[in-house]
């Protein structure tokens, strides 16, 4: 039973767009600007590792230019040929970031220790270490914006692109810190700066390359997740037991898909309700549920064969001729047909004469019932009186 999800966003889509797509604009011009400051303060300033750092934001418009097309693809809606929409292009995005993350974090560590050959003959200057210091400033601004815009939007690529720009304060870190000790006479402290800096980037590259790897191999859920989802079917008591739970991620939204077991004596309206339960309340407890498929069993599927040989079509035309036959003048019968373990169950409703007697009623019910039972077909039989014909 497939159901259609509700609305879990105060934003719609469109506003998505905009807040995302701002935020990776003004992460862009941040970059344009950072670079000419720091290519100037690193010239001006005699430091190597400024204008070093200077170009690595300027080649981090390559990682801005990949973040806007995944993310306007990722929030496109969903269409016949995407079904569960675009979200893959986001962790794709978020996956090619990380890996951008950790050639930033070897470029970094490379740089910095490259760098204190050149600058040992010159001391940088006041102008050098407020570039980087600004840099650090601005970055680590961009990382909390960026970051607020992706986790409101659910944008694995933003969020990715936010500790990006982490990275990039880290790197001005570097350089800053370099710049310090050079003019303390401490040359050593620039390369010990940067590789312990660098270090720091590729974990947080690994991080994010792992985790786009984890959605793309539609790794399951973490155990807290998943633990909670244990706790809200548990807590339906028209779930009887619940299993083949099967949970994924794709674009920063979760997908569920999972069996419950219900009474097999329950109607298709009474079991279509208790699924609609079952979703509604999975949706309101995980916000970033975008669907949940339902399937409801009327019995342990692993310990039962669920597909019987015979259809309700056939026990019904099996049935209804040595019911009229037996019954005699009487209206249709309604029949309902129940698998349960592995048998066919057959229930007839049957309206007659209220003026019948008792005797003859349960004659009836008793040669109908036998009739019915003896043929190979129907493992057993009830049969309901309506007197109030």
């Amino acid at each position: 039973m497939t159901l259609d999800p509700m609305s879990r966003s105060s934003l719609s889509r469109d506003e998505t767009m905009t807040t995302g797509t701002r935020a990776i604009v003004v992460g862009m011009i941040a970059n344009v600007l950072l670079s000419f400051f720091k290519f100037v303060g690193g010239i001006l300033g005699n430091s190597v590792a400024l204008v070093a750092d200077a170009i690595h934001s300027l080649s981090d418009l390559v990682t801005d230019l990949i973040v806007l097309f995944t993310h306007r693809i990722g929030k496109m809606p969903q269409d016949e040929d995407h079904p569960y929409g675009h979200g893959r292009a986001e962790t794709i995005g978020a996956t090619v970031i990380g890996l951008l993350i950790i050639a930033t974090g070897i470029g970094v560590t490379y740089e910095t220790w490259d760098a204190i050959d050149e600058v040992s003959e010159q001391v940088p200057g006041l102008l050098a270490a407020s570039a980087a210091l600004l840099s650090i400033l601005i970055n680590e601004g961009l990382f909390h914006y960026t970051r607020r815009v992706g986790e409101a939007t659910k944008s694995p690529s933003l969020i990715a692109n936010a500790w990006h720009h982490r990275s990039d304060a880290f790197s001005s870190i570097a350089a800053l810190v370099g710049i310090i000790g050079a003019g303390q006479g401490f040359a050593f402290m620039d390369p010990l700066a940067g590789a312990v800096v660098g270090c720091m980037i590729v974990k947080v590259g690994i991080d994010i390359t792992r985790q786009g790897i984890r959605d793309l191999m539609d790794t399951a859920l973490s155990d807290e997740h998943t633990e909670k989802i244990h706790s809200i079917l548990r807590g339906i008591p028209e779930v009887l037991h619940f299993h083949e739970l099967r949970t994924r991620v794709i674009g920063g939204e979760f997908l569920i898909d999972v069996h419950i077991l219900v009474d097999p004596e329950m109607t298709v309206t009474e079991g279509h309700r208790v699924a609609e339960i079952a979703r509604r309340n999975l949706i309101k407890a995980i916000p970033n549920i975008q669907d949940v498929l339902i399937h409801v069993d009327g019995e342990p599927d692993a310990e039962v064969e669920t597909i019987y040989p015979i259809t309700r079509k056939e026990l019904i035309e099996i049935a209804q001729p040595l019911i009229l036959e037996l019954a005699g003048n009487i209206s249709q019968p309604e029949i309902r047909v129940h698998h349960i373990k592995g048998k066919n169950l057959v229930d007839v409703f049957i309206k007659i004469d209220s003026n019948q007697t008792m005797e003859d009623s349960r004659a009836l019910v008793a040669n109908i019932k036998s009739k019915l039972e003896a043929t190979p077909q129907i493992d057993q039989a009830r049969i309901f009186l309506d007197l109030h014909h």
